[in-house]
């Protein structure tokens, strides 16, 4: 071979081989959530799009999408409100006819095991996403997968639950409004009725301890980390028996008031100051307390204590990107700042909602929130610092939704019929189970 061909051989082989190592190589980005190799960072003003979400949540959606936009203005946003117990047949709706779903799906703890098995999502923890779980609390991994294991949403926030009180009530019947007080005189439930009945008596029976006995069905229900479903088995007995017994001993003692939760009056009921006591999540000042007691805000109506034999996880929303996304780039862009960075943080935290991103507390300023309907105190340490830590969770199951309907159903009848044991309530809560899951084995 000619020295020229030989010249001009050595030339290609150095072009091919530079061309293989371009196209391995570029510049590493690197950030909170994902590893990428890219020739060039974009620049947020390039994304121009406009991303789909159906969800329950609009105050939260506002905030965060605003705050968004700073940085990355030309994405915009076209918002569905939806009831979060309709998300399940609606997304299955959409699946069967074929129409659009939303880039960003959200899922809501009650039906999420469902809702992910559902053929819809993108898996978050693989390539082009590559989420990282140990961003987020421990104790929330296991309530972001799907039966693959693949990441399905990001938690929005934390929702860490305590019991909330009326300080003039407490200070009224139980002699201290002081919240390491009132956990010493109340240290378990069985204590709690005890003390329910005193003020029972002294109040004439105008004033109870909670508003309706679906308030105590959730808290303790909540407290038992055991599954309900285990296999093909509910495990009716071994994880709700001790529910239905608690919440028969609460109707029995008079304690209670008979509203039913999330109606009307229940939510009206936070303004009038007969009831002592109310379950109080991350979300509950917001949605509940705020909106029902208008004349709170800086009068101190309220405190905040740990919950007799247990605080608990109240709720939860999960952020996503659908497979049908036209633009899964904006919309990790989005997920990625709405759940993990410190920007997104701060946007929640203004409306008293915690980011799940762990990394962000380690400033200790930043778990601080004092909320004006609760005299100054500082809730937002309290859930993050005493409450987030302790914390484990019912293991998801794909028809967790159908109990924990049913069991919603069993307290309804209990409050309606005071005849109703908590034998025969567990009885009828199994039969309601058998009834919706034929196949499954009822214990």
């Amino acid at each position: 071979m000619g020295s020229k061909k030989i010249t001009i051989l050595l030339i290609c082989l150095s072009l091919i081989i530079v061309s293989m190592f371009s196209g391995c190589g570029g510049t590493t980005k690197k950030d909170n959530t994902t590893t990428e190799k890219t020739t060039k960072v974009k620049d947020p003003k390039d994304y121009k799009c406009t991303l789909t979400s159906w969800g329950w949540d609009k105050t939260y959606w506002n905030k965060v999408t605003k705050e968004f936009q700073k940085k990355y203005p030309n994405v915009k946003f076209d918002f569905t409100p939806m009831a979060n117990g309709d998300s399940l047949q609606k997304y299955q709706t959409a699946i069967a006819a074929g129409t659009e779903l939303p880039d960003i799906p959200w899922a809501i703890i009650d039906s999420r095991a469902k809702l992910f098995e559902l053929d819809m999502w993108e898996p978050l923890n693989k390539a082009p996403y590559n989420f990282d779980e140990s961003l987020v609390f421990d104790y929330l991994k296991p309530v972001m997968v799907n039966s693959k294991g693949d990441v399905c949403g990001i938690e929005q926030c934390v929702n860490p639950a305590g019991l909330a009180y009326r300080r003039d009530l407490a200070k009224e019947y139980f002699g201290t409004d002081d919240p390491a007080e009132l956990e010493k005189k109340i240290p378990d439930w069985k204590t709690f009725i005890e003390e329910g009945k005193k003020v029972k008596e002294k109040s004439n029976g105008k004033v109870f301890m909670l508003p309706g006995m679906g308030d105590i069905q959730q808290i303790i229900s909540d407290q038992d980390s055991t599954p309900w479903i285990n296999g093909n088995t509910v495990q009716v007995t071994k994880s709700l028996k001790r529910s239905l017994d608690l919440v028969a001993q609460f109707r029995d003692a008079g304690i209670v008031d008979k509203l039913e939760a999330w109606s009307p009056a229940w939510y009206a009921s936070y303004g009038e100051g007969k009831h002592i006591f109310a379950g109080c999540a991350t979300w509950s000042s917001q949605f509940v307390i705020q909106p029902n007691d208008k004349a709170g805000k800086g009068a101190g109506h309220w405190g905040l204590m740990n919950i007799p034999e247990g605080n608990i996880s109240w709720g939860g929303t999960t952020l996503g990107i659908s497979k049908n996304c036209k633009n899964k780039d904006v919309a990790w862009e989005f997920v990625k700042f709405a759940t993990l960075s410190n920007e997104g943080a701060k946007a929640i935290k203004d409306i008293g909602f915690f980011t799940s991103a762990k990394d962000f507390y380690k400033d200790a300023a930043n778990s601080s929130y004092k909320d004006e309907w609760f005299g100054g105190e500082d809730t937002g340490k309290f859930f993050i610092e005493k409450i987030v830590p302790k914390l484990k969770l019912k293991p998801m199951a794909k028809d967790g939704n159908v109990v924990h309907d049913a069991l919603n159903l069993v307290v309804t009848a209990m409050n309606g019929d005071k005849k109703m044991t908590a034998e025969e309530a567990l009885t009828k809560l199994k039969n309601e189970i058998k009834t919706k899951l034929p196949r499954m084995k009822i214990e």
